[in-house]
């Protein structure tokens, strides 16, 4: 069976990820800080395998054993897969007046737990000869620098850059984990709210957002979701590739 360890999957594009892997007969475990009964309903009807573990990644040091306990046994596993979604746009403020700590949440929740989630994941399977993958939910933010974001855009520019290290490592291994950073573009989220709701004081880019969302132009989490498994079980993304949805 093929096996998908997702972050942040209890709304937005996670939830809908989850969806259709649930659809496809994928057994699905889904690190968040909330649950969502709507999708746990769903995989019950369908007869599916979805598991949430309630963890807040904010927390770091408790990551790696959550990983043991989520990969303790491979049995039976085609393929298996971290995607690392969950994120965060707050704090949305210049560099210079954020508070320390909505700083070190961001950073943690957006750069640092992926790492260490992706250093787990392979750690634990390097050794299993199937498939492996992990697929970071990046941003165009990650590669363009936009005022009121720091935080946000740094965390993105590190997680792009991680999938290039590992992939440069991952080369020389004899059963090597498979990395890409993708940029889904922009999604119809909760975190599209947040920005939208923003003053032009913190985000003085805020007017184009609201333009986006009043012409329409905002991608829906369901066809996001759809196009992203689709690239992946094409293998469509080269080791260690950053992409972007909008130009495959």
């Amino acid at each position: 069976m093929d096996t998908y360890i997702i972050t942040g999957g209890s709304k937005g594009l996670g939830a809908a990820i989850i969806r259709q892997l649930l659809e496809q007969g994928a057994a699905v475990h889904c690190i968040s800080r909330s649950e969502n009964e709507i999708l746990r309903q769903e995989a019950l009807r369908m007869e599916s395998q979805l598991t949430f573990h309630a963890y807040d990644l904010a927390q770091t040091e408790g990551i790696d054993s959550l990983m043991e306990r989520i990969l303790a046994k491979p049995d039976g596993v085609a393929s298996v897969t971290l995607i690392n979604n969950a994120g965060m746009i707050e704090p949305i403020v210049s560099i210079g007046r954020a508070a320390p700590d909505d700083l070190q949440r961001s950073l943690q929740v957006n750069l640092v737990a992926p790492a260490v989630l992706t250093n787990s994941f392979i750690r634990l399977t390097q050794a299993w000869p199937i498939v492996k993958r992990v697929v970071g939910i990046s941003s165009g933010a990650g590669r363009k620098p936009y005022p009121g974001w720091g935080a946000y855009c740094t965390a993105k520019a590190g997680l792009d850059m991680l999938a290039r290290c590992v992939g440069a490592e991952q080369l020389t291994q004899p059963h090597p984990v498979l990395i890409c950073s993708v940029a889904p573009g922009v999604v119809d989220t909760d975190m599209q709210r947040e920005i939208r709701a923003a003053s032009e004081e913190d985000f003085p880019l805020v007017s184009r957002f609201v333009q986006l969302q009043e012409q329409g132009e905002l991608r829906s989490p369901e066809d996001t979701a759809k196009q992203l498994l689709h690239l992946l079980h094409a293998n469509a993304f080269e080791q260690g590739e950053v992409a972007d949805l909008r130009s495959k």
